[in-house]
């Protein structure tokens, strides 16, 4: 990666603060600085804040907005498809900040070490995600690769939590937590 010299960054700020009928395309740009469009893009992105840059930029959703979603109404400007994408964005952030096991949670839940865990991981067998195994990689690891648990050896307990989560056992029933009854 190429450092920015002063001439290079007031010959690219020169341009991107001139009007838009005389500004040439960023590659004609690009090409006299010897560098790649998308690099001059990357730094006028870090030097000039949303609104001075010298191309159209889709909107923030502002607090307003997204009180209307939560509502049930739909913002002023906003198509049906932003929109979908928006909640569809909203809504898997929301299940990523739970989506996560400890590799300690993991291996109690399995019966084996927190070592053995971490070899998994390496082997790519489970996921990393974040500060801790994907939920997601360890269900797949449940359905997948039932013959790496020592099934035999766990508590009945633990073997109710992996059937919920994903491990196939024809002998035990297990049935679905609710809350339906707690609420009322």
């Amino acid at each position: 990666m190429r450092n920015w010299t002063t001439k290079d960054v007031k010959f690219v700020l020169d341009w991107a603060q001139s009007s838009e009928s005389d500004r040439p395309p960023v590659e004609q740009i690009a090409r006299q600085l010897n560098r790649t469009p998308d690099a001059v893009k990357e730094y006028i992105r870090r030097c000039l804040p949303r609104g001075a840059r010298p191309w159209k930029e889709k909107p923030r959703w502002n607090p307003d907005e997204m009180v209307a979603l939560d509502r049930g109404k739909q913002p002023e400007g906003r198509s049906n498809s932003a929109i979908r994408k928006f909640l569809r964005r909203r809504e898997r952030a929301a299940e990523e900040a739970h989506a996560t096991l400890t590799a300690t949670e993991v291996a109690a839940s399995l019966g084996v070490s927190r070592m053995t865990i971490h070899r998994y991981v390496k082997r790519g067998l489970l996921r990393r995600f974040k500060d801790g195994i994907a939920e997601s990689s360890f269900e797949a690891f449940l359905r997948s690769h039932p013959e790496m648990v020592p099934y035999e050896k766990l508590k009945h307990e633990q073997k109710e939590w992996l059937v919920l989560n994903g491990f196939q056992d024809s002998a035990i029933k297990v049935q679905e937590p609710c809350v339906g009854r707690l609420l009322d």
